[in-house]
């Protein structure tokens, strides 16, 4: 098959930690690769038109050292993707591609393709390639990789779930960045999967930027195994706005603590829950009835008739709920 393939070296630490991030975030989330002009198929450039929603297949390079020559390169598929959205900077000459992440993929590329579509001439062309049904699952991508890696825990955040129930990632308008929509005061669980196959001392710290997120887990994670699978309940607290944004970092740590650059951040948008607001309302309007409903003792006073209710009482239900739902105001 004819595929895109996007690859990201260990000429530098951040490029491994691109694939790193590839291996840890859920299926659906978006990653940014960013390459010089040079380093992109020509051909892509010129009918960039037609690469949205092209499969993508992502390659982790080892042996792309700028301080030797003649490098023996090695190129080990990660996982598919598409492209959800690109550009060329007009500013910087680098052409960014935004992609979906998909399944993990076992991908060898053909003996056939050219050597200056490949790296370290090109890193994101298409190429033929050849595709195998086995190992091609987490596990595996991680024990093909993990000798090129410090000793590092690796995980893999299968998705967050509300009673069993996958809450579903939301996209930006130019579907470069997503989030996850979470309601206050409710409970959700991270669904993860956990890979230490070096037996190393490192762990994954969980945390959230806006402190409105309680991990109800020993944090930092660490495991004593290879691997195994994890369900982590995390809550969050009452809001005192109607929407905040936050990020959850997934941090491996160790007693160095040298290794941030391998950082993961999923983006949350945490959000008041719609319904709290109209029985809040509705509970407010019943005190405005009960008001009403004791009567003077003057002779003088007249009671309203029934139907004269009706205007006071929505209107009192509708700004009680408002300023509710947009001011926390109860």
């Amino acid at each position: 098959m004819n595929v895109i393939c996007a690859f990201s070296s260990d000429n530098r630490t951040l490029y491994k930690a691109d694939i790193y991030r590839v291996l840890a975030l859920p299926k659906g989330h978006i990653v940014h690769f960013r390459y010089k002009k040079k380093y992109v198929d020509d051909n892509l450039l010129q009918d960039n038109a037609k690469l949205i929603n092209e499969k993508v297949a992502i390659f982790f390079t080892h042996g792309n050292n700028d301080q030797e020559k003649n490098n023996q390169l090695t190129s080990i598929s990660i996982r598919w993707a598409t492209i959800s959205h690109f550009e060329v900077s007009t500013e910087t000459d680098v052409f960014h591609a935004y992609m979906k992440l998909e399944s993990f993929c076992n991908v060898a590329i053909d003996s056939g393709n050219s050597l200056e579509k490949q790296p370290p001439t090109k890193f994101f062309s298409k190429l033929l390639c050849t595709e195998s049904s086995e190992r091609k699952n987490w596990q595996n991508r991680i024990n093909e990789v993990k000798g090129y890696f410090p000793k590092i825990t690796f995980f893999y955040l299968q998705g967050i779930y509300k009673k069993d129930k996958e809450q579903i990632l939301k996209y930006q308008y130019n579907e470069r960045s997503c989030y996850y929509d979470l309601i206050h005061g409710d409970r959700y669980v991270l669904k993860m999967s956990l890979g230490n196959p070096d037996s190393s001392e490192t762990k994954i710290e969980i945390t959230d930027t806006s402190e409105e997120i309680t991990i109800n887990c020993i944090n930092p994670i660490e495991t004593s195994v290879q691997f195994d699978d994890y369900d982590i309940p995390v809550s969050v607290k009452t809001l005192q706005v109607m929407k905040q944004a936050s990020l959850l970092t997934f941090k491996p740590i160790d007693d160095n603590n040298n290794i941030g650059e391998y950082a993961t951040n999923i983006e949350l948008n945490l959000k008041l829950n719609p319904i709290r607001p109209l029985v809040f309302g509705f509970f407010s309007t019943l005190a405005f009835w009960a008001l009403l409903s004791v009567k003077s003792a003057s002779s003088v006073m007249v009671w309203p008739q029934p139907w004269e209710h009706i205007l006071p009482s929505l209107l009192i239900f509708i700004s009680t709920s408002v300023m509710f739902f947009l001011f926390n105001k109860k």
